[in-house]
């Protein structure tokens, strides 16, 4: 977990030692000539000595302590916020005030249980790099799914005549106690594997740090802090407001990028535990903030989130235009209240 901290030092070092390790395993899964891995091990361990020297010897700054405590919290932290988000606002206008206590209670225990293990980590059990990548890895997968479900559903809503029709028939019944338990799993899921990053992550940033530069990691975490509060009341007193049909067109949008970027980053996280084979594009490049990395399976994860959505819009595009003129006609005003048009 030093990526953050030789990050801060050296990021291009960091990436190419990642493209090194990746090479390496190719190298020894396609049996090349021992020369040839050896030669690319030696290489690897050059460069792994000037990250070992270069964290070793140099000292963060306290400037650089603060942006890098600030720059993980919002990282990691505004991915779970935006779940919690969508579901809160989802839950609020469709009227069902009831549920909300199920994804408080799945993020509220998500915050508990990342710190609890994190702490058993440390005094009770040894979890493995291998093994906190198969838990980020899988985390992420099944949130990326499940988001991109949601978002799929919430498309399917966004025109009047079928919001209408699902508040009229569908909600009360469809929103169970299994349903409402659904959700408080999938705010669980989705805050859990960043809260166990974040304090894995901090963990690497305070050992990069001076006792008396402790101050400066804690003012960046309680901004980020302060910045996720202030985005929080924000998003839920805008979208609150938003007419129901664009905060359903809206969210969806907003949820499948979520979708795209958990993929990305299920992916990286199965490759470094080697449960997933690693082929790198032709070139090499990395955008973190979307989880991109130059590997074939992660790009192909990622447009395959992209492909089927873009499949259900088609889809959805070819019934409504072989809908009866009627179900498309309508503005939506409120939930129960269409306008109706002049005779």
């Amino acid at each position: 977990m030093v990526e953050n901290s030789l990050d801060a030092q050296d990021k291009a070092l960091r990436q190419t030692l990642e493209a090194d390790m990746m090479a390496i395993r190719q190298l020894l899964k396609q049996a090349q000539s021992p020369g040839e891995v050896e030669s690319a091990v030696s290489r690897t361990l050059a460069r792994l000595d000037d990250a070992d020297r270069l964290l070793s010897e140099s000292t963060l700054s306290n400037a650089t302590l603060f942006s890098a405590s600030l720059v993980i919290l919002l990282r990691e932290g505004l991915e779970a916020l935006l779940v919690v988000i969508a579901l809160v606002t989802v839950l609020v206008r469709t009227g069902r005030r009831d549920g909300l206590r199920y994804v408080h209670l799945g993020w509220v225990t998500a915050l508990v249980a990342g710190v609890a293990t994190w702490a058993a980590a440390q005094s009770l059990v040894s979890i493995s790099g291998a093994s906190r990548e198969v838990m980020e890895g899988v985390a992420a997968l099944l949130a990326a799914v499940v988001l991109l479900y949601v978002g799929i559903w919430m498309h399917s809503k966004t025109h009047a005549a079928q919001w209408q029709a699902y508040i009229q028939q569908h909600i009360n019944s469809h929103l169970t106690a299994g349903t409402l338990w659904g959700l408080a799993l999938l705010a669980f899921i989705a805050v859990y594997r960043e809260v166990f990053e974040t304090v894995l992550f901090y963990q690497a940033l305070l050992t990069q740090a001076a006792a008396a530069q402790y101050s400066s990691v804690f003012s960046g975490f309680v901004a980020g802090t302060a910045f996720l509060a202030v985005l929080a009341w924000v998003l839920v007193r805008y979208s609150v407001k938003l007419p129901i049909a664009r905060f359903f067109s809206v969210t969806t949008y907003l949820l499948l990028a979520l979708a795209f970027i958990l993929m990305g980053k299920a992916m990286s996280a199965l490759q470094e535990a080697d449960l997933i084979g690693i082929t790198p594009l032709p070139v090499s490049f990395e955008f973190d903030w979307v989880g991109v990395k130059s590997t074939w399976q992660g790009i192909l994860a990622q447009l395959s989130v992209l492909v089927v959505f873009l499949v259900f819009l088609g889809l959805a595009r070819r019934q409504r235009k072989n809908a009866p003129v009627a179900e498309r006609s309508g503005e939506f005003l409120e939930p129960g209240v269409t306008r109706s048009k002049p005779e």
